[in-house]
């Protein structure tokens, strides 16, 4: 640099880069996001009418927190619950006296939902301001405990952006009970300012009279990027509102964003409000469609077919959508034709299950094969359904990630207010964690019908992948790392096998399917994956199917041309109006694992009222040795007791049955053996034909440790 002279001085300029002019504005120029978004909005409206205390449970909270001290980081709101659920249509009415904001904190792209595109614009505005701070690189005890010097001290690019935000509510037209959108492009002045301006700002609004708003953040998911911080970034986000005393609501499907806590630093540690849990949600509020010919072909079928509306009444909103649209499409394309209830049900599930799969893809990952595996066993259900009948340790709960991946909800009420003291979150002084459950068949009925597997697809196919798992495939690797010792993990076999039986009742959909074809689809299910089985005579070589196994057994003629039902996961039991619809063709059964003074393990009911004769009876027997004849002669003997003339076959499931060192004495029993993997059939010991009064088939699945 050039030395100045006495009379020329040279003066450094330093521009200020803490400034600057963040674009936002609502995406209008897709109709399909758009139309989207009006139906939210219709749908808010309907619940706003419809569900009146609802709504005014959350605004009067919402209220209550503004009345608290200005001295404290404010509590905050939590609405946590599986995709579907409506958490997304809840920000749409909530409108009372104050407006609010709303937007996703997830990045918004191709796959993203269409109602998350219209807002894509401030989320992304967000999501650029939050990482400006850099709060995934800052110690996880300064993030996410909101005393912390960090929100006390330092100057934060989402401080400015928030303060922004507050500028354009305190508009005059911004002072109305509604959603504050950018529907023109507005530019907001955005400053890297400290905590003390916001609360001032915020302060000013009001002293001057002004509403303060509220801020709705959706899709909020800690899991995500968790290796970069994603926790940091979840718990900051969420932060930065509080410690400004401004009233959030976080919504999403991940639990983590309940227990994001860290407030046990230095000598703070009464006992203080620390969130309020909303955990269940409004009915399913169904708005006409855009189509007013898919409408009308609606109409036309809920008239014809009342139990379409108690399906949709009682399943979640994005499940109900689903089937509705797909219902009405079919109507549409076969109204020439007499439209029959079964055909339509099975269309309108295969339709549910695949876009509700291709959507979540669940199926791909370990712990959503797993998460499926347990909704099926319907033994992690919400309080109202009762015990399962069997004697064996069940856990209420499932781990949250089953919440995430999958269709679980968080146990707790309504409105749960969670403390924290020392650092633990605590409910009425005990202490508190998130915990799920799946549903309750009547509260999900799509859930139970269409998602758990249906005719076009099993339970366990994978819809992205198209790979057709089998029971035993899912199982298996669901034991894999957990361990499998035949000591103590019978019912987990018993488990597998129930799977087994809801799987192959499903494969022709809900009209019931044939003896024979359920009987190939059980022996397929014990494959390691979903492949056709052909039994042969072990004697002849001859290809055979299951009837001729029952051919010259007076009492099982019946059962060789029955159906089997449309079964509903072990010890559910449908709702009437499902159980009604054998009228119009359908047929709904029940799979029910066994008391143990009943002596069987499993047994199938095609009516309601369970103490009627069952289809057949399932006994499992797994252990180390093989099972010989006295344990094949106890099963029977048991039966015998307590069934007497009510049954007539029975299954044994077991990994080999022993050569018989000791004579059949049971002249009237035949006994029978399928090789479940090769589908060989050796008969054990048969009966003159005059004696052939009762069956026993003993399905050897071989070890299913064992991994493919």
């Amino acid at each position: 640099m050039v030395q100045p002279s006495t009379d020329q001085i040279h003066v450094l300029v330093v521009v200020s880069e803490e400034y600057d002019y963040v674009p936002v504005k609502e995406v209008t120029n897709d109709p399909n996001y758009k139309e989207e978004l009006t139906r939210y909005q219709q749908r808010g409206e309907l619940i706003q009418r419809n569900c009146e205390d609802y709504c005014q449970q959350i605004l009067s909270k919402i209220d209550a927190l503004y009345a608290l001290s200005d001295d404290f980081a404010l509590p905050f709101i939590c609405v946590e619950g599986s995709s579907g659920m409506g958490k997304s249509q809840l920000a749409f009415a909530l409108g009372g006296s104050r407006p609010w904001f709303y937007w996703p904190t997830t990045p918004i792209g191709d796959y993203s939902q269409r109602l998350y595109r219209n807002f894509s614009s401030i989320s992304d505005a967000f999501l650029n301001v939050t990482n400006k701070d850099g709060p995934t690189k800052k110690f996880k005890k300064d993030i996410l405990n909101s005393r912390s010097k960090f929100y006390k001290t330092e100057s934060l690019w989402t401080f400015g952006f928030i303060h922004a935000l507050l500028k354009c509510c305190s508009e005059e037209q911004n002072q109305q009970g509604k959603m504050i959108r950018f529907q023109e492009k507005t530019s907001l002045y955005v400053e890297k300012c400290n905590r003390e301006k916001v609360v001032a700002f915020r302060k000013k609004m009001k002293t001057d009279g002004k509403v303060l708003p509220f801020f709705v953040l959706d899709e909020m998911m800690p899991n995500m990027n968790i290796g970069g911080g994603g926790m940091n970034l979840a718990a900051f986000q969420r932060n930065v509102f509080r410690v400004c005393g401004l009233v959030v609501i976080v919504m999403g499907t991940d639990a983590k964003v309940t227990d994001l806590v860290d407030q046990s630093v230095g000598s703070y540690t009464e006992r203080h409000a620390w969130m309020t849990v909303i955990s269940r949600f409004p009915l399913y509020q169904s708005i006409p469609f855009a189509n007013k010919d898919k409408q009308t072909a609606w109409n036309h079928l809920q008239a014809k077919y009342p139990i379409l509306q108690s399906i949709m009444l009682n399943s979640r909103g994005r499940f109900a959508g689903y089937f509705a649209d797909s219902a009405a499409q079919y109507a549409m394309e076969n109204f020439a034709y007499d439209i029959k209830l079964c055909d339509l049900l099975d269309v309108a599930f295969n339709h549910v299950g695949s876009e509700t799969q291709s959507r979540k893809n669940f199926m791909e990952e370990q712990k959503g094969k797993d998460a499926q595996l347990m909704a099926i066993s319907y033994t992690n259900v919400n309080g109202t359904s009762p015990r399962p009948c069997k004697k064996r340790k069940i856990a209420r709960s499932v781990g949250t990630y089953c919440m995430h991946l999958h269709f679980a909800n968080l146990v707790d009420d309504q409105a749960t207010e969670v403390d924290v003291l020392n650092g633990e979150l605590k409910v009425n002084g005990k202490p508190w964690l998130p915990r799920c459950c799946f549903p309750d068949i009547r509260e999900d009925m799509l859930l139970y019908l269409a998602v758990l597997g249906g005719k076009t697809y099993s339970g366990y196919y994978d819809h992205r992948k198209g790979v057709n798992h089998s029971t035993r495939g899912i199982f298996s690797l669901y034991w894999r790392g957990r361990g499998f010792g035949t000591t103590h993990n019978y019912y987990a076999y018993e488990n597998m096998v129930a799977h087994m039986f809801f799987c192959a009742s499903r494969r022709n959909g809900v009209q019931g399917i044939p003896f024979d074809d359920f009987f190939a689809g059980l022996l397929s299910e014990c494959q390691d994956q979903i492949r056709p089985v052909i039994m042969t005579d072990g004697n002849t070589g001859k290809t055979i199917v299951a009837s001729d196994i029952l051919d010259k057994y007076v009492d099982l003629v019946a059962l060789s041309h029955s159906k089997i039902p449309f079964l509903a996961p072990p010890n559910a039991e449908w709702p009437q109006c499902i159980l009604d619809t054998r009228a119009e063709g359908c047929n709904f059964g029940h799979l029910v694992r066994a008391r143990n003074d009943q002596k069987c393990d499993i047994f199938v009911c095609n009516t309601e009222d369970l103490t009627e004769p069952p289809l057949f009876l399932c006994e499992c027997k797994y252990c180390d040795e093989s099972v010989d004849f006295g344990g094949v002669n106890k099963i029977i003997g048991g039966l015998e007791t307590v069934w007497k003339d009510k049954w007539a076959v029975a299954l044994v499931f077991c990994v080999k049955l022993a050569a018989f060192e000791n004579e059949w004495n049971r002249e009237k029993v035949g006994c029978v053996k399928v090789d479940c993997r090769s589908g060989r059939v050796d008969w054990v010991f048969q009966p003159a034909e005059e004696n052939r009064k009762k069956l026993v088939i003993v399905m050897e699945t071989g070890d299913v440790t064992e991994l493919p």
